[in-house]
């Protein structure tokens, strides 16, 4: 599912999609795509590897010096592997992101504490 949302000058392009996984708990693996600034970042709710947050963000595609990073949903510090890389996110990509996830995890208070 797509949905665009536009005004003068920006442009957000949401996919959404529910996946037939579950984790070893019996709970359902989600994943939610969003474009920010030509970054599409994963979410996952459930993901195994709970690390830097839970739920936290890959980047899977944009910027070079961010595809592979994990995100910390919380104080925007960015990771390869297990290992913070010394840079942040910077707060108006951050607060994209919070806003655009915000609806699609209700039950969850962004940004995390």
């Amino acid at each position: 599912m797509f949905e665009m949302l536009e005004d003068k000058n920006h442009c957000l392009e949401i996919k959404c999609q529910k996946t037939n996984w579950e984790t070893s708990d019996g709970l359902d693996f989600i994943e939610k795509d969003l474009k920010v600034n030509g970054e599409i970042w994963q979410v996952h709710k459930s993901d195994p590897d709970p690390f830097p947050s839970s739920p936290h963000a890959h980047c899977i595609s944009g910027a070079r010096s961010l595809q592979g990073c994990k995100l910390h949903l919380g104080n925007r510090k960015l990771f390869k592997g297990n290992k913070f890389i010394g840079r942040l996110l910077k707060k108006n990509e951050f607060q994209k992101l919070i806003e655009l996830l915000r609806p699609k995890f209700p039950e969850i208070t962004l940004p995390l504490p």
